[in-house]
């Protein structure tokens, strides 16, 4: 499929988490979603990426943003890697790339060059997350999408290396947004 674009409506899938918990991304509608498409679950650049996000998270539930993630591993290494922690949001299993697929989410080699990557990298690798199993493309590049409660894609974000996701400015401009709130019209309040 091809990218998606900002005011498109988000494709809508049925998934699992690495728990095994379904997940419908209709059934949020009303709500602010973040989906994040990330690469393998010991990918040391994800996770350093996931604990970012973590140090964050309550900021963005407090402005109603719901995040999920999809990693493109199978359940057990979600569990042994990214998942161990129990993060504070639903991390989907896609090894069969499927949602990848329908989001527009590919690899690119030229993804895996980029100076920056090897710094952020290195950071990861001394923060403790080591790359001891890839599943999957190894030049996945992440991808997030920023979905408001209509269901319609807000912000589509595909990086363009293999450590490069939206920026967490863009996230707090997503929820500080009134998508569906209706302006201050006095004739609408009569």
């Amino acid at each position: 499929m091809s990218s998606i674009t900002a005011g498109q409506l988000a494709p809508s899938f049925n998934a699992v988490t690495f728990k095994g918990e379904p997940i419908n991304l209709e059934d949020f509608r009303g709500q602010k979603v973040w989906l994040a498409f990330h690469r393998w679950a010991s990918c040391p650049l994800c996770n350093l990426r996931i604990k970012e996000v973590r140090a964050r998270y309550k900021e963005f539930q407090d402005q109603g943003i719901l995040m999920i993630t999809v990693f493109q591993s199978p359940p057990e290494n979600i569990a042994n890697y990214v998942g161990k922690d129990d993060p504070p949001f639903a991390i989907i299993t896609d090894p069969d790339l499927l949602l990848y697929d329908i989001y527009g989410v590919r690899p690119n080699w030229f993804g895996l060059f980029y100076p920056r990557l090897f710094l952020r990298a290195i950071r990861g690798a001394l923060a403790g997350y080591l790359s001891l199993t890839i599943d999957g493309p190894l030049a996945m590049i992440p991808a997030d999408f920023l979905i408001d409660p209509e269901g319609l894609v807000w912000k589509a974000y595909y990086g363009q290396a293999a450590s490069d996701h939206i920026d967490f400015d863009d996230v707090v401009a997503f929820g500080n947004d009134r998508c569906l709130d209706m302006p201050d019209n006095p004739v609408l309040t009569k």
